[in-house]
């Protein structure tokens, strides 16, 4: 999934600064003008990368409850630029805490 997020990114020349995928979601990084330049973002990498796995791998299942891969939504947060470095760190290092996500 991060191999098919970034190649999206590249084919479209959006400006993804950090990827890092865990079991049930992805951590990324973009850069987007507003709110209406993040939607169409998001709708980019989510769409072809979708189409992308599921042609590489089409055993690969979906969401039982909607039959897609990714949900409708994504969460987005503003990061300011002196937080940039220590966000790009958490997204680098979050599979070095597993801890999170045993439940």
């Amino acid at each position: 999934m991060k191999q098919a997020i970034q190649a999206v990114a590249i084919e479209h020349d959006l400006s993804l600064l950090e990827c890092e995928t865990m079991v049930d979601h992805v951590h990324l990084l973009v850069e987007a003008e507003d709110a209406v330049d993040l939607s169409r973002v998001m709708h980019l990498l989510k769409g072809a990368s979708a189409r992308h796995l599921l042609d590489l791998m089409p055993d690969v299942r979906l969401d039982a409850s909607t039959n897609h891969l990714w949900q409708k939504r994504y969460g987005a947060k503003p990061v300011s630029a002196p937080l940039l470095a220590t966000v790009r760190q958490y997204i680098r290092t979050q599979k070095g805490r597993p801890e999170q996500y045993e439940r």
